[in-house]
């Protein structure tokens, strides 16, 4: 015999995450399609839901949505769960996806409380979460947090778990201004003297004078760095698996594995694909490199005991290079190296588009698939502009040359 339910009483089913979900359909008031949805782990708890749905359908009129019961229980720690299991892993770049769960785990969560029921939660709570963030992170993180929480919440209300987003409910925290310690041309161009004998000098000059994010350098491959220019479009990032082995990422997402966690992906947009020339001192101490270096199976340009290197520990290993360098009253970050890159540019009078195209900033990013030899001379002139810069205080970089 059938067990087919018939059309209108509702549908229960098991979701990826292994919850019981039952969906039934509402009255409409505006014309739009709505239901209500309950979750749960145990099958007794959504049936009961059920039940009662199917009670108030044989009485003499179904209850207007708003009269329905706002939550089925649902709890913050289990919404924000089913939240990212089944909305931000399978839409979102996995690092993307990972700091949505470090935000989720370690502020939201515990800020909200996990067992309050999302329905309860108020405008007020909202702004309690971002005065308990900022007590002890930045006003970065608060505004992280703001916006995450927006998200989860809006696809809450879509799924009719609850009937308004208490986070649109609040004005985002402002974010504080902190200027950021970018070293100044005279003071890159002391550091990449001293750069010249330390022992992983090469790296940390491939960050100044491309300008290139960490895991663009450490994912660099031989057969993308000839004498003239380095092309960066892969990087090499660190990523978590799944049950089967494979990392946990839309279906579009790029990748080739190298070794255990490790992995080349391509970089977050189009703009990030992009050549940039090697200019002095770099592209001899590059040369020198690859001919001294020990080969690796991996064709990995920069590695650690044959290995490749975690894009995480460079964060640290520069922060040591910096106090060294500048002083223990600096705090000249990695990323700021990206900063200074730019800074040069301009200096230099390199115009804004051709800084965007060297630098993979997704401004005003130009869709391409590939690059002509006339683009690639606009940029090597960029280039060589910035090199006589570092040649020396004196002399201004004369007329850029604007011709495609």
């Amino acid at each position: 015999m059938s067990t087919r339910r018939a059309r209108g009483s509702g549908s229960i089913f098991r979701d990826q995450r292994g919850y019981w979900t039952v969906v039934v359909p509402l009255p409409s008031v505006d014309g739009k399609r709505k239901r209500k949805v309950f979750r749960s782990r145990s099958r007794e708890k959504v049936m009961a839901h059920l039940r009662a749905f199917e009670d108030a359908r044989r009485g003499t009129e179904l209850p207007q949505p708003s009269m329905y019961p706002t939550s089925s229980g649902t709890t913050v720690g289990a919404w924000f769960e089913y939240w990212l299991v089944e909305c931000v892993y399978p839409q979102l770049r996995p690092k993307t996806a990972e700091g949505y769960r470090s935000i989720v785990k370690n502020r939201i969560v515990p800020a909200l409380g996990a067992s309050t029921p999302i329905s309860e939660v108020r405008a007020s709570d909202i702004r309690r979460m971002h005065h308990l963030i900022r007590e002890s992170c930045s006003s970065t993180t608060a505004l992280n947090a703001h916006a995450v929480a927006a998200r989860a919440f809006q696809v809450a209300v879509r799924e009719d778990e609850i009937e308004r987003n208490p986070v649109r409910l609040v004005d985002p925290p402002r974010r504080n201004y902190t200027p950021l310690d970018v070293p100044s041309t005279s003071e890159v161009r002391d550091l990449l003297r001293m750069l010249q004998s330390h022992p992983d000098g090469l790296r940390w000059t491939t960050f100044i004078l491309t300008g290139a994010r960490r895991g663009e350098v450490l994912g660099l491959e031989t057969d993308r760095v000839s004498e003239s220019h380095v092309d960066i479009s892969w990087q090499l990032q660190r990523l978590k698996r799944g049950p089967s082995g494979l990392p946990i990422a839309p279906p579009d997402f790029q990748y080739r594995h190298l070794y255990g966690g490790y992995y080349f992906t391509r970089p977050k947009t189009k703009a990030g694909w992009r050549v940039v020339p090697l200019i002095q001192p770099l592209s001899s101490m590059m040369r020198t490199h690859l001919a001294e270096m020990e080969p690796n199976k991996w064709g990995l340009v920069f590695t650690r005991n044959g290995r490749p290197i975690d894009p995480d520990s460079q964060t640290k290993a520069w922060r040591e290079i910096s106090r060294a360098h500048f002083g223990p009253g600096r705090h000249v970050r990695l990323h700021d190296l990206r900063h200074a890159a730019v800074d040069l540019l301009y200096a230099a009078d390199v115009p804004e588009d051709v800084i965007i195209e060297l630098v993979g900033h997704t401004t005003r990013a130009m869709t391409r698939s590939y690059k002509s030899p006339a683009k690639l001379d606009r940029l090597s002139n960029a280039m060589r502009r910035v090199e006589g810069l570092l040649d020396g205080p004196s002399g201004r970089p004369g007329t850029f040359d604007h011709g495609r």
